[in-house]
């Protein structure tokens, strides 16, 4: 693989919290970023029989079990007059494809430096892609799981609502969300290893503080609150009545969500470009 050598140009507050001037240091990278998202893809499937149909098998696993589970034992529901347990499978199993690129990141974050300390301690690189390729290459596996979401849903209901188009805008604040996580997770590892033995313990209690399983409202008011102050809550539910249950977007809260990401994606980025000069001291 070709590395590009950069420059270990230092740069100011000011300049880190522009984001017009980060979209352009990764534009420059461009080609670089194109082969480690590749490069992650081909990794994540390396030596398997079916490759990229996981991306299809695990999702489809997921939400047989967790229909049983919630859908049938416990009679879940997310609260939509008329709905079925058809569609609560298949809202279930849009908001489990939004649950995995979360989850995914936040677990591989904390090494993901370390993984690749090659890159830090023998050539000059730039480190602050690596988050940005990983999650590019758990968006194409998002992508390929939404393909047979949307053909269960046309098999079921027999047309696939306009409505749908909106997750298109609704990802996006996702992936900055997940990536200003991932640079600020990616930086702590570096120098606190326990921070990766605590993530599945904080990705199991996201994933029931989340709205995955059941309808914000049916949270007491008095603590909804709580629920609303997690992003992936808000965007699953959106995601989920969108593309299942014909409904738009509140696109007030859709724009807070999106102005809200931009904010936690361009912290992110500030503060691992600000520590990455001591990871080769650390590594």
């Amino acid at each position: 693989m070709a590395i590009s050598y950069i420059s270990s140009q230092q740069f100011s507050w000011r300049e880190l919290f522009l984001p017009w001037r980060i979209f352009m240091r990764f534009a420059s990278n461009w080609s670089l970023l194109k082969q480690f998202t590749w490069r992650e893809v081909e990794k994540r499937y390396k030596g398997t029989t079916l490759g990229l149909l996981w991306s299809l098998i695990t999702p489809i696993l997921m939400l047989s079990v967790y229909t049983i589970v919630f859908g049938f034992i416990f009679g879940g529901s997310f609260g939509h007059p008329g709905e079925t347990k058809t569609q609560f499978a298949l809202g279930l199993f849009c908001g489990l494809l939004f649950w995995d690129l979360i989850a995914a990141t936040m677990a591989a974050s904390p090494m993901l430096v370390i993984n690749n300390s090659n890159f830090v301690t023998k050539v000059i690189f730039p480190l602050e892609i690596l988050p940005v390729a990983m999650i590019a290459s758990m968006l194409v596996h998002m992508v390929i799981g939404f393909g047979p979401l949307l053909l269960f849903i046309l098999l079921s209901q027999g047309v696939i609502h306009v409505t749908a188009l909106s997750v298109f805008l609704i990802v996006i604040p996702v992936v900055f969300y997940t990536l200003g996580i991932s640079w600020v997770l990616s930086a702590i590892g570096v120098f606190l290893r326990d921070i990766g033995a605590m993530m599945p313990a904080v990705i199991t209690v996201l994933m029931f503080m989340s709205a995955i399983f059941f309808p914000i409202t049916v949270i007491p008011e008095a603590w909804r609150w709580v629920i609303m102050l997690n992003p992936a809550a808000v965007l699953i539910s959106m995601a989920r009545n969108a593309v299942v249950f014909n409904q738009w977007p509140d696109f007030y809260l859709y724009g807070l969500q999106l102005l809200f990401s931009l904010v936690v994606a361009t912290v992110g980025y500030a503060f691992f470009m600000k520590v990455k000069s001591a990871f080769a001291d650390v590594l």
